[in-house]
């Protein structure tokens, strides 16, 4: 089941955060996982393969600009959310916070003011996907995905790209349905001739991560669907929902490919 736990978090004194986040706010979910379950922390940090969470960047006020990032305000909030794609993970941030109430950012103690939980099962998922012709995904933080054969990332959000590449993430953590390689290509054959990009307003990101650099695209993207009998129509929908736990594209567990779903009529 798809769980997301969402923290609230208030800063004891101001402190400079980098310019993108989202590697920190992994650091975090590995270091409260490490916390409660050593051997589960490590599970989640191995190497080559697939990952059961994602992560959000820290959304917060800056009261400045400075050299390495933005200082952040402690008067005001700083959110971060944490999103398992099997809810017994989600089990080890929960019981740290039965214990804890704050978290340690590079130098600097923050306090806990609120703890949010949502869920939705994979069946759930399936059984209310609803037959669309219009919806939008907001990308709110910097996408890519990886091209095959190129050294560059593919940076637009292509129908194919997108939803073929959830359906690979449902398939690997879903406790409910699951789709057979026969059943994939069906679908990709779908996409490429039903669902289109009909609005777009996107701009690109460069996200700092130490020593690295990656650029993504952010904005937001409206697809059209044009068979609404198919029972493709409603797996697209139901892959969008989930797209809201699960990130999309390249990195989604440092932060990228951070979504939200809009329906357009």
């Amino acid at each position: 089941m798809p769980v997301a736990i969402g923290l609230e978090m208030y800063a004891e004194k101001p402190v400079v955060l980098p310019f993108f986040t989202g590697y920190v706010a992994r650091g975090l979910l590995l270091h409260v996982v490490r916390m409660v379950d050593p051997a589960a922390s490590g599970l989640l940090h191995e190497l080559n393969a697939r990952k059961p969470y994602s992560v959000t960047p820290l959304r917060f006020k800056s009261k400045r600009r400075v050299e390495d990032g933005y200082e952040l305000d402690p008067q005001a909030p700083c959110f971060v959310h944490f999103r398992f794609l099997r809810d017994e993970y989600s089990t080890f941030i929960l019981n740290y916070f039965q214990k804890q109430n704050s978290l340690m950012v590079f130098d600097t103690v923050f306090r806990i003011a609120s703890l949010s939980v949502n869920c939705k099962s994979y069946g759930d998922l399936e059984k209310e996907a609803q037959a669309v012709e219009r919806f939008r995904l907001l990308f709110r933080a910097p996408t890519y995905f990886a091209s095959l054969g190129s050294g560059y990332h593919w940076m637009f959000p292509d129908a194919v790209k997108v939803f073929s590449s959830l359906l690979r993430v449902w398939n690997l953590f879903s406790d409910g349905r699951r789709f057979s390689k026969e059943e994939y290509v069906a679908y990709k054959e779908w996409l490429s001739e039903n669902v289109g990009v009909c609005e777009y307003e996107l701009h690109t990101r460069l996200a700092v991560m130490r020593k690295k650099k990656a650029t993504g695209f952010a904005g937001w993207v409206t697809y059209e669907v044009k068979d609404k009998e198919s029972k493709w129509n409603k797996v697209t929908f139901m892959l969008a929902r989930f797209a809201e736990y699960a990130n999309v594209g390249g990195n989604r567990t440092g932060g990228f490919g951070v979504v939200r779903l809009a329906l357009r009529t």
